[in-house]
């Protein structure tokens, strides 16, 4: 069983909640489209955003947040506690792997498929993964992926490496103690190492007007970043549309 687990901002911390209900009902289009169904998502927010979707394995649960002031630690904070409620939510199906999805990246349809397959693996790493900048008929490969986006990391979780309820400290569940830049050596050192995901299983979606953590175009850092990008790119197919579920916002 592959546990997919969101964390939606509020309307009062978003720029655009328009653009924030579409880049999440987007998202949830994608994760949706798993070919096995042995999956679930628990999208975790303070209002149901303004969608149209529903499926039989979206679980939405809303609750009355504080609503964080404008600093990154602020809205870490506020992210971090809405998935541990989705964690708690979601120790119903442990033993279960667990993967981390930011609202507005989109995931490969065969990710639960290839956990099926693999039912007592620790876990995979995606070490590998697109970038893609919203409106854009390109899409950029990048290797170290995972140092850059959060929906980077399938871990298998056991019933006690859960949160045992939403009062528990966030230091005693290691998966929400360790993001992305450091599961992946958490792991080795515990001794339960992730396999490196042998297909792309993300797209990093970036330009959208809601997120912050772009890459910015200027000065010699942004021709670095350019050069980089050039070199990475390649066309936006009907084919990498399919399996991601992408498709734009128009």
């Amino acid at each position: 069983m592959l546990v997919f687990i969101l964390a939606l901002q509020s309307p009062e911390a978003s720029k655009d909640w328009h653009q924030v209900s579409r880049l999440c009902e987007r998202t949830l289009r994608s994760v949706c489209a798993q070919t096995s169904p042995a999956f679930r998502v628990f999208l975790v927010c303070n209002v149901r955003p303004e969608i149209s979707f529903i499926h039989p394995h979206l679980s939405i649960i809303e609750r009355d947040f504080p609503v964080p002031d404008a600093t990154s630690a602020a809205r870490m904070n506020d992210k971090w506690r809405k998935l541990k409620v989705g964690l708690v939510a979601a120790r119903q199906l442990a033993p279960a792997h667990v993967m981390f999805v930011d609202a507005d990246d989109c995931v490969h349809s065969g990710l639960a498929e290839h956990v099926s397959r693999h039912p007592d693996a620790h876990g995979w790493s995606m070490t590998e993964g697109y970038f893609h900048d919203e409106g854009s008929r390109w899409i950029y490969r990048r290797k170290d992926f995972y140092n850059f986006c959060g929906s980077s990391a399938i871990v298998r979780l056991a019933p006690s490496d859960f949160p045992q309820s939403e009062s528990d400290p966030k230091e005693k569940c290691f998966i929400l103690e360790n993001g992305h830049r450091t599961i992946k050596q958490y792991m080795s050192e515990r001794g339960a190492p992730l396999q490196p995901l042998p297909f792309v299983g993300s797209v990093y979606m970036t330009g959208t007007g809601e997120n912050d953590s772009g890459i910015r175009m200027s000065g010699w850092q942004g021709r670095r970043h350019t050069l980089r990008k050039l070199w990475a790119a390649r066309p936006l197919t009907k084919r990498i549309r399919s399996d991601m579920g992408l498709y734009d916002l128009v």
